[in-house]
């Protein structure tokens, strides 16, 4: 059985120097971010791990918002899903000229077959800004058996080299 969409909806946190805005749901044909994108200026991090799916027209939408923030003096990308990952990759300007702080990296059990996804913080795991395809290891939350990820590395990771990190 399919999930059903979620609606997208977002939490705003705003403390001295910094706004963050916390997504949750399916970036579609639906998402509306007029408003939110009035409220926007100075830093803002967008924390995207809620984010679940992206469609083509939820791509228009978002590259237009992100595009268009013209009071944002810099932009964060933060705890990134991997389908926000995945349309970094794929869509031009998907994150604008965001920063890419950190992303989640989808990993699997060949012993039990758990996935898990797991947070990688980009400048803790590439502290001279030297950007690789090697990927931290884990083990299984369950079995305690080494993790593997799952996917191709040089295509998952190829935003790294494309965006500030």
């Amino acid at each position: 059985m399919r999930n059903q969409p979620l609606s997208l909806s977002w939490r705003i946190r705003e403390r001295p120097g910094m706004t963050t805005v916390e997504f949750t749901g399916d970036i579609d044909e639906t998402s509306d971010f007029t408003e939110l994108a009035k409220r926007l200026e100075g830093t803002v991090l967008f924390r995207l791990s809620g984010v679940r799916r992206i469609n083509s027209s939820g791509v228009r939408e978002w590259v237009d918002f992100v595009t268009r923030l013209d009071n944002v003096s810099e932009l964060i990308f933060s705890h990134c899903s991997p389908s926000v990952i995945i349309q970094i990759n794929m869509i031009y300007n998907f994150a604008g000229d965001a920063t890419i702080r950190s992303f989640y990296a989808p990993y699997t059990c060949p012993n039990c077959l758990a996935e898990e996804a797991k947070l990688i913080d980009v400048r803790s795991h590439y502290p001279d800004g030297v950007i690789t395809n090697e990927l931290p290891e884990y083990t299984c939350d369950d079995c305690g058996e080494g993790l593997e990820f799952d996917e191709i590395p040089d295509r998952y990771l190829a935003f790294l080299t494309a965006h500030k990190a």
